[in-house]
Order: C-alpha cells, then structure tokens, then sequence
C-alpha cells in the first residue's frame, strides 16, 4: 500500500467516525428518520404541582402568598399581575379557598377581607354585591382615581344573606352586617376587594380599608 492509499484510507475512517460522532449511531441508506421524543406540556384538565410540591388546580395561581407589600400573584388566565399595595398592620393573611381568591385577611373582630380577580361589568358585580343583604338600611356609592386607576366602591349595611365566611358552611343570614367594597378596574380582568362583618367593626376597619385602597399602586 503506497503512502497515498494510505492516506486516502485514514481520511476515509475519520470520516466515518465523525459521522458516528454527530449522529450517535450510523444509519444505513434506507434507515428511518430518528424524532427526538419531548415531553408534551401538562394537558388542560390535569393537575399542576407547586414549587412546594402540592397539587393545585389547572391555571391555579402562585401560592407564594402577597407579601407585606400586597403584590398579586398571576390569576387564573395566566394575566401578569397589575396591582401592588401594602398590607395594613393588624390584618393577617388566611389561606384562600378557591383559585378565584387572590388573597384572604383577617382583621380583629370578625371581619374578613378578600381580593379576587374575575370578569364581568363593574355595575352589575357592584348590584351584585348589594343584592347579598336584605333589609338594606345603608348604601353609598362612589368613584375616584387612585394613580391613574378607575376605583368604584359600594358601602352598604343591612342582613346579610350572601353566605357564611367559611367555605363549605351553610349561609346563615347576619342582622347588622356591613360590607365596603371596591372594583379597581385595571387590565382586564379588574379585582375586587371586599370587607366584609358586623357594622360596628367593619367601620372601625374602615379608614384602614380606604387606606389600602389609596396605596393601590399599577405594575
């Protein structure tokens, strides 16, 4: 063998060996095509694990909690958050029941507040809200612009029938009961935030309430 044949040789096995190299395995002319196999993305009706490792919800939001500083997770939709505030001192964070609630406090004496984030026109969610109580001895509406942020608020105050705090509880009827609520329409969808209990402590709670309210800042 001259030391060209040679040559021609080696050139020939290198050449070879790099396609082994590139392919993982060589393959005759008549060979199928090798697909790659990837993972598909969770079906829309199978559950998701959190960062903690418990099961959640298709489109369940972070439970990471809102911080002292009120930072929204992502609701259900994947929407980006759209709001940030700061959490008064005294309300204490609860678990929330369901994916439709954002965030949950507890504030002394009975009154809960909840943050949500749905659809829907603020005027009929605002009926809505009104349409929890009978007897209705009280109701005020208004508006106002908080950074740049259409607010509508309700303040109403009678029996209210709209179902019991605790999730899963029977709706008993509450006699002198009040509720402040607000529609902050932001990008869409807008969030809901509500103070619910007895008259008494729910106007003690107010100022800290209108506070939150005022400090609603857009992200």
């Amino acid at each position: 063998m001259s030391i060209r044949l040679a040559s021609y040789v080696v050139a020939a096995v290198l050449l070879v060996a790099s396609g082994w190299a590139l392919h993982g395995v060589w393959r005759g002319p008549d060979a199928a095509p090798i697909t790659l196999a990837v993972a598909p993305a969770p079906a829309g009706g199978e559950v998701l694990p959190s960062d903690n490792g418990e099961v959640l919800p298709p489109n369940h939001p972070s439970i990471g909690g809102t911080s002292q500083h009120g930072v929204m997770p992502s609701p259900a939709g994947n929407d980006p958050p759209a709001l940030a505030w700061k959490v008064p001192v005294g309300w204490q964070e609860a678990p929330s029941p369901n994916a439709m609630r954002l965030a949950t406090y507890r504030v002394p004496d009975g009154v809960e507040v909840t943050v949500s984030r749905a659809g829907g026109a603020t005027d009929a969610n605002i009926q809505r809200w009104v349409g929890q109580f009978d007897d209705v001895g009280h109701e005020v509406h208004a508006e106002r612009t908080v950074h740049g942020l259409h607010v509508v608020t309700v303040d109403v105050a009678g029996t209210f029938v709209g179902g019991g705090m605790t999730p899963g509880t029977t709706a008993e009827p509450h006699p002198a009961w009040a509720m402040v609520g607000a529609v902050v329409e932001s990008r869409s969808p807008p969030y809901f935030i509500k103070m619910t209990g007895p008259v008494a402590a729910v106007r003690v709670a107010r100022a800290a309430f209108d506070h939150l309210i005022d400090g609603i800042t857009p992200m």
